[in-house]
């Protein structure tokens, strides 16, 4: 069944190019922001070091490595999906590995099978992240530095409204930490369409029974949820 309503569960500033393109289509809408991110402190001995590869996995990751005063050098750049490509175009990097793929597992493969090392990488992150990308490339003889530059803060129950469904409303879910935010302040579960994997794991250990994008874009998503999705027009996203 389509969805007559899409529910945006990622960071306000996020979400915002998503509920364009979405109204732009006449797709009905709701913006509902349930995670924030926060800066953490720089690790001790990560500034001033040189990589040889930098590979980011996320718009966001982009944004705090620009504001964490870390600097590229002469590292050549990997990002992981089109949505984190287009954050890094934005900031005047030039990307050097784009393989489209649709999470870290397949990225880090990708990765390995392409390029040798040993070698020197950079991969940063979240606070909490899935070990196994990094190890991928550990055991591909990489040296992997995977600092956290920030973490993913739940909204707080008390700034949510208690119950904001309507019938026929899908929610996007866009990582894990969304699922999670939203079972803390809600025990409905509602029709959800997740944006890979991992995100899809959660969701149903959480009680949902999710549809899975094709790809993590938006245009994969409406289509997830049953929806047309010619007029539906933005860059591809990432989990953060």
């Amino acid at each position: 069944m389509a969805a007559d309503r899409i529910v945006l569960t990622r960071q306000h500033e996020r979400n915002r190019e998503w509920s364009l393109a979405l109204r732009l289509a006449d797709i009905p809408v709701m913006e509902l922001p349930l995670i924030r991110f926060e800066p953490v402190p720089l690790p001790d001995g990560v500034a001033g070091q040189a990589w040889d590869w930098i590979l980011f996995s996320s718009p966001q990751a982009v944004t705090a490595f620009a504001e964490s005063g870390l600097v590229r050098g002469i590292a050549r750049i990997g990002a992981l999906g089109s949505g984190t490509s287009a954050a890094l175009a934005a900031g005047g990097f030039t990307v050097d590995f784009d393989p489209g793929c649709r999470d870290g597992d397949e990225f880090a493969a990708a990765f390995t099978q392409t390029h040798s090392g040993p070698a020197t990488v950079l991969w940063p992150g979240p606070e909490k992240r899935v070990g196994e990308p990094l190890e991928i490339l550990a055991r591909a003889g990489f040296a992997v530095t995977a600092p956290a530059l920030y973490r993913t803060a739940p909204v707080p129950p008390g700034e949510l409204p208690p119950s904001p469904w309507s019938p026929g409303d899908t929610v996007f879910f866009c990582s894990p930490s969304t699922v999670r935010a939203f079972c803390a302040t809600w025990q409905d579960r509602p029709a959800c369409v997740a944006i890979g994997d991992t995100t899809a794991d959660a969701a149903r250990e959480a009680g949902f029974f999710p549809r899975v994008a094709a790809a993590p874009d938006l245009a994969s998503m409406v289509r997830a949820a049953g929806l047309d999705i010619d007029p539906v027009t933005s860059s591809p996203e990432n989990p953060s």
